[in-house]
């Protein structure tokens, strides 16, 4: 009978002894997470407890979801670090900012799609926002169905990605009111990768507008071995100092820009501009007309299908390949 209590006792002493090791499984992130207005970021982020912001969603989703908006709000800024989806396009997803970026992006192997967004970095307040997208490092960058205004400390996209490969994909995007006469660099779209990377462009359906120094800017200089490779459709320039700026000088990378579909207009200074025995831009079915000037080139070429408008300009230039066969 001893015996029998002494192992009971030792039982208990054991399983006493284990609870006070023993910790809860922390709870599994969701592959879906939802947002509100009203919402709160203790919440789990559920349809019916949804977070208040984006930075209090996207801890309770894990790599590779989705965070979805509920209804109107101001969501915050960001600082995105892994594979996510913030898709918001049947509402009102505010992102306002001062003095600062907007959305950061800086993981190397991530997939991120944006979708649905509204942008504003109070350019006319005296405190304006620094880039509206600022992307480090990313596999590649989705951005759809969104306005990005007002970032006149920086950029509306700053795409300076430090990994290899980086991608950045614009479809139905309107930058404007971004830039400062008084920091060159500074405007609409930059695409500046590291030394020794790459970055790949895709621009489609998209307005640039109003935009000081430049609307779009393929920019290697002073980086050794990087290299751009841009495509831009359906898309308007229009109102900025200068539309489309792609340069590559000697010793640096090298800048390609296909441009198509679009059309180049009411730019102060230049339409497009190829600088730099790197850059290689091709131009088809576009209208460039009612510039400064329509295209300029500095030691390189700009070659055209032939099928091109450029007229209308204080002094209109003049492609340097008129000729390329058209498919």
């Amino acid at each position: 009978m001893k015996s029998t209590w002494n192992r009971l006792a030792l039982l208990l002493v054991t399983l006493c002894a284990t609870s006070l090791f023993y910790a809860a499984p922390v709870s599994a992130q969701a592959t879906r997470t939802w947002i509100s207005g009203v919402g709160d970021d203790v919440n789990p982020c559920s349809r019916t407890a949804p977070c208040k912001t984006f930075q209090g969603a996207i801890a309770k989703t894990a790599a590779g979801g989705e965070i979805n908006c509920l209804d109107p709000g101001g969501f915050g800024s960001l600082t995105i670090t892994k594979s996510i989806s913030l898709i918001c396009d049947s509402t009102e997803s505010g992102v306002l900012v001062a003095a600062t970026n907007g959305f950061i992006i800086n993981s190397t192997n991530a997939v991120v799609h944006i979708s649905g967004f509204d942008f504003e970095g109070l350019g006319q307040t005296g405190s304006a926002g620094v880039n509206g997208l600022y992307i480090l490092n990313a596999a590649a960058v989705h951005i759809r169905n969104t306005k990005i205004r007002g970032f006149r400390n920086g950029y509306g996209v700053n795409f300076s990605p430090s990994n290899a490969s980086g991608q950045l994909f614009l479809d139905n995007v309107t930058i404007s009111e971004s830039g400062v006469a008084s920091n060159a660099n500074t405007g609409g779209i930059l695409i500046n990768p590291a030394a020794g990377f790459s970055a790949k462009v895709t621009i489609t359906n998209s307005l640039v507008s109003d935009n000081i120094n430049f609307g779009l800017k393929l920019d290697t200089t002073g980086i050794v071995g990087s290299s751009i490779n841009a495509t831009v459709s359906n898309t308007v320039f229009s109102n900025d100092s200068t539309g489309i700026l792609v340069t590559s000088p000697v010793n640096t990378g090298t800048s390609q820009l296909f441009l198509r579909d679009s059309v180049v207009t009411h730019n102060t200074y230049y339409g497009v501009i190829a600088s730099g025995p790197g850059s290689t831009v091709r131009v088809a079915n576009t209208s460039i007309t009612d510039n400064a000037t329509g295209i300029a080139m500095f030691n390189t070429a700009m070659k055209s299908y032939g099928d091109n408008y450029l007229d209308g300009n204080t002094t209109d230039g003049s492609f340097t390949a008129p000729n390329l066969v058209k498919k």
